[in-house]
């Protein structure tokens, strides 16, 4: 009985020596997985701060320089946020921003960028549309453009321009149709265009403003207060020139 008695005891040290063994790893677990922890969360906090810097050097390529585009989600997709930067936030800015609004939502046509919402809660406007491939500059800069991609996007441009200039009961003028303002997506194996940026666009009563886009795409009207819808036409045949 003695000689189980002493057996027993030595398989409870054993034990006991087992279970504190593994108490001592289960706490240096503990502790490696809040090490991770921390080092994640320090990830996280590096790359947030890279993206937000990243952001606020990425400028919106329209005639709006001051604004920055942002990426976010709505009803599952990526959409693209036109955000004014803090240091810039004019009444002048923000009443450009309004206009655009305005402008934006009253029109619906397959070859513009489409307006998806705006909102400007706690005094920050965000402008809200669908996110596209790419720009035409960003393609030209890349390589020349074949015949048959100058015909379609030139069509593309022309349809919207079209549909703009018959927009009752005003005419709507863009005035600064460049190959930043021109975006890109792929249908099949074909590049499609779709016109974007209303920052300088107005209705043609109130186009009063001298050379409101690049001058390089400019018609000579667009260098005077009479601007008609020839204006923006120019603008498309300067812009597929260059092309």
């Amino acid at each position: 009985m003695q000689q189980r008695e002493q057996e027993l005891q030595r398989k409870l040290r054993v034990f006991k020596e087992r279970c504190q063994d593994s108490q001592s790893k289960l706490t240096d677990i503990e502790q490696h997985e809040q090490n991770m922890q921390r080092l994640l969360r320090e990830l996280q906090e590096r790359e947030k701060n890279s993206q937000s810097q990243l952001m606020q050097e990425m400028p919106w390529e329209g005639r709006m320089g001051n604004c920055r585009e942002l990426l976010g989600a709505y009803c599952g997709c990526t959409v693209a946020v036109k955000q004014i930067h803090d240091l810039i936030l004019s009444p002048h800015n923000i009443h450009l921003f309004k206009r655009e609004m305005n402008i934006a939502c009253k029109c619906r046509h397959p070859h513009l960028l489409q307006f998806i919402g705006a909102t400007n809660d706690e005094g920050t406007p965000l402008f809200v549309t669908e996110l596209m491939e790419k720009s035409l500059r960003t393609l030209l800069e890349q390589r020349q453009l074949s015949e048959t991609e100058i015909a379609v996007i030139s069509l593309d441009v022309a349809l919207v321009l079209n549909y703009l200039h018959q927009k009752k009961p005003e005419p709507i003028i863009h005035r600064d149709v460049s190959s930043a303002n021109v975006l890109l997506w792929r249908q099949g194996n074909q590049w499609r265009g779709k016109v974007s940026d209303y920052a300088t666009a107005n209705f043609m009563p109130q186009t009063m403003t001298v050379a409101p886009g690049a001058r390089i795409y400019s018609a000579p009207e667009a260098l005077t207060s009479n601007q008609t819808v020839k204006v923006s036409f120019s603008h498309c045949s300067r812009l597929l020139t260059l092309a």
